[in-house]
């Protein structure tokens, strides 16, 4: 599926964007505008395909601007397509994207860790975190049950609006150790992930309101 115009004209402005450096963001409150960036990233949602059934997330960007923008990027360039989900922590997290390597950096570029007041309840997507403590910009988490000791070290990105009960299923499938991590012992794959623009409501549905 092909990536929609206006978030290829989005991700064409924000080309000049340094990803290590993050977004020109300055901070959300009483007095601060929201970055534009994080305006126009509130239309949209991400669907996550798998061959146990699709999970539909709710992206936070007024949390997290670069977390989010981070995570559409890959998305819209195919980077999670194919990927597995290769940790499974029963009843409490999966963890999918690109597997971590044992004791390794990360190469990717980081990006810093934000804290936007979302808790790490059931539903929460995460950012993974590398061996050195720094954001896994290609690998999240989402938690099966409600894990609040993880509030302060990552951060929040989006929440599940949809297929909370395919996350719980994954989340119950049997697992093998492999150095030391529990790993599905069938493969739970991520066929696609897929962001969408949220449908404008109609004018019935807007009376409603």
């Amino acid at each position: 599926m092909k990536p929609s115009s206006t978030l290829v004209v989005l991700f064409a402005a924000l080309s000049s964007v340094a990803w290590a450096g993050g977004l020109p963001y300055r901070g959300f409150g009483p007095t601060r505008k929201p970055h534009p960036t994080a305006v126009a990233l509130r239309d949209y949602t991400a669907t996550i395909r798998t061959n146990l059934g699709d999970v539909t997330l709710a992206l936070e960007p007024d949390a997290a601007p670069n977390a989010v923008l981070n995570f559409v990027r890959l998305a819209q360039q195919g980077v999670l397509d194919g990927r597995r989900f290769t940790c499974v922590f029963k009843d409490r997290m999966i963890i999918g994207g690109n597997p971590a390597a044992p004791g390794k950096a990360d190469p990717a570029q980081p990006i810093a860790k934000e804290s936007g007041g979302l808790s790490a309840s059931a539903g929460a997507v995460l950012l993974d975190t590398t061996p050195d403590g720094r954001n896994a910009v290609d690998r999240f988490i989402i938690l099966v049950s409600d894990q609040n000791h993880l509030d302060k070290d990552y951060t929040v990105f989006a929440q599940v609006s949809g297929g909370l009960d395919v996350v719980k299923r994954i989340g119950a499938v049997a697992t093998r150790p492999n150095n030391g991590s529990p790993v599905p012992v069938e493969e739970v794959v991520i066929e696609q992930v897929l962001v969408n623009k949220r449908k404008a409501p109609t004018s019935k549905e807007s009376d409603t309101k």
